[in-house]
């Protein structure tokens, strides 16, 4: 890992190329209405929320997240305030990360590169985020990493890596934005209410049910990547994590005896916990372009499971990238073919006579193929390889110049991908960078953006 004193930084000059709205503005719903169930006045009463008024959700992994993610908060307010509804945010603590971890782009030349820079603490690789104690944040941050290590350091006194890191970042967005802060909820805190509990106590009741529903659902959307749970005459695996031991482990039961089943320490895994979420806390949940393609198999499966259907999902998402400056260089595909045809064709190599030559012996071997002398064809194809080789050698040096350009284009397709990347973390971005991303959301929702926004009719 690069110390950050070693970076050369890249001019950058923001650009915002796609919105999406799944669906479309005008189908976004606008009449949202507050719970009048007493068990969903109840279950968010308990973990602090109102209930007096409709509820809009959307939640994201406590990391340094990019643009994509800022476009569900600035999203996610708008349309609050647009229905009188509170907000909430759901971090799924249940997951294994290093949100600590934050690529940087720098320069080396004309080459533009990535450095890993650590905010602080050790590497994780095995333990969920909700039971990593919080990090001491370094002092020697670059400067555009200092605000987040500022915001972090603001939080060293929570309780887990994961609410330090999501009250840092959607604090920190939610300030540059001028946008109001939803309520952070975790996953590791819907299953200790009686909510969760009843839906454990359902799928406790009858686990086969419950999870070859779960499975139908999951092979009904097969596209969306997601493995369906393994399922035996006496093993059912749950969509639950135990936390235990300093990690997370699946959970089993056996269903002949499922009055045995240990309850303490159970997180839900991704579908269980936006289907709480879309079942208790929610009248509207806001996914990114990825959450509302797996969460239909959620949808599916509590109508299917429970015959319950789920509060209505939309999703929002936008590209925006860093617009490096970066200098402009060949095609890398055309410096490649450059290399390819300059060691076959002596005209590229600035050397006519050979050129002719080959052209010739080329002429003639069809002439010996049409006539079958095989011989003749033979004798020509050495004759065509001697040529080139003698070409190749008179012009190595010519040769070297494309080898070389090839070189740098291939440095600046890695660049050209690097320059494209959309999920570099927001606190590159400039609090006006940022405002761009926020007014271009808030026209796309209001219709007043004149941009191509998928989903819309």
């Amino acid at each position: 890992m690069d110390t950050p004193d070693q970076v050369s930084r890249p001019a950058v000059q923001p650009t915002v190329s796609e919105i999406v709205l799944l669906p479309g503005e005008t189908e976004w719903p606008t009449s949202l209405s507050a719970p009048s169930s007493s068990t969903l006045i109840k279950a968010r009463t308990q973990l602090g929320l109102p209930a007096d008024s409709p509820m809009i959700a959307s939640g994201h992994q406590p990391i340094v997240f990019h643009p994509g993610i800022v476009a569900k908060l600035i999203a996610m307010d708008h349309w609050a305030k647009k229905t009188g509804s509170a907000t909430v945010w759901i971090v799924p603590d249940q997951d294994v990360l290093d949100p600590a971890l934050i690529r940087v782009p720098g320069m080396d030349g004309d080459v533009l590169t990535v450095t890993s820079i650590r905010l602080g603490g050790e590497p994780n690789e095995l333990s969920p985020v909700a039971i990593i104690p919080p990090i001491a944040v370094r002092q020697d941050l670059p400067e555009e990493l200092e605000s987040i290590g500022t915001w972090l350091m603001g939080y060293e006194h929570e309780s887990s890596l994961a609410r330090q890191f999501a009250s840092a970042t959607i604090g920190m967005v939610c300030e540059r934005l001028g946008i109001d802060e939803p309520r952070l909820m975790y996953a590791s805190e819907l299953l200790g209410i009686e909510a969760g509990s009843v839906l454990i106590d359902a799928m406790l009741d009858e686990p086969r049910r419950a999870i070859e529903s779960y499975n139908r659902s999951v092979a009904r959307f097969s596209d969306a990547g997601v493995r369906p749970m393994s399922i035996s005459d006496d093993r059912i695996e749950l969509p639950l994590w135990r936390l235990e031991d300093g990690g997370r482990s699946p959970v089993f039961v056996d269903p002949a005896h499922i009055e045995g089943v240990d309850r303490s320490n159970l997180i839900p895994r991704g579908l269980l916990m936006t289907g709480v979420m879309r079942s208790v806390f929610s009248d509207l949940f806001i996914h990114g372009t990825g959450g509302d393609h797996y969460d239909h198999i959620t949808e599916h499966w509590f109508l299917d499971w429970l015959g319950q259907p789920l509060a209505p999902a939309v999703a929002v998402s936008a590209t925006m990238r860093l617009g490096f400056d970066l200098p402009t260089t060949l095609d890398p595909d055309r410096a490649m073919w450059n290399v390819h045809h300059a060691r076959h064709d002596p005209a590229m190599l600035g050397d006519e006579s050979a050129a002719q030559k080959k052209t010739d012996i080329v002429n003639a071997i069809n002439a010996s193929k049409s006539k079958d002398d095989h011989a003749q064809s033979a004798r020509l194809y050495t004759e065509l390889h001697k040529l080139l080789s003698r070409v190749r050698v008179e012009h190595a040096q010519k040769l070297a110049e494309f080898d070389a350009a090839a070189e740098r284009a291939q440095h600046a397709r890695q660049t050209l991908a690097l320059a494209n990347d959309r999920t570099w973390a927001f606190p590159l971005y400039s609090d006006a960078q940022l405002q761009i991303l926020k007014a271009e959301i808030v026209g796309a929702l209001d219709g007043t953006l004149d941009a191509d926004i998928n989903g819309s009719s």
